[in-house]
């Protein structure tokens, strides 16, 4: 079997993202492996897609 390095191996693959839950207004985590965010308050888990249309059709004042 072939041996490869991983670089994700040691990384922790939640970021923090710079966009608040469409519930409870909480901070997202994006897991961009995924393709979703999670919020840290309520655990309401999004499409990343989905949070970008939010905040481009209804951005922050």
């Amino acid at each position: 079997m072939a041996e490869f390095d991983n670089p994700y191996v040691d990384e922790d693959p939640f970021v923090r993202a710079h966009f608040d839950c469409l519930d409870c207004g909480g901070k997202l985590w994006e897991y961009a492996i995924q393709g979703q965010m999670v919020c840290e308050d309520c655990r309401s888990v999004f499409p990343s897609e989905h949070v970008f249309d939010a905040q481009i059709s209804h951005p922050a004042d």
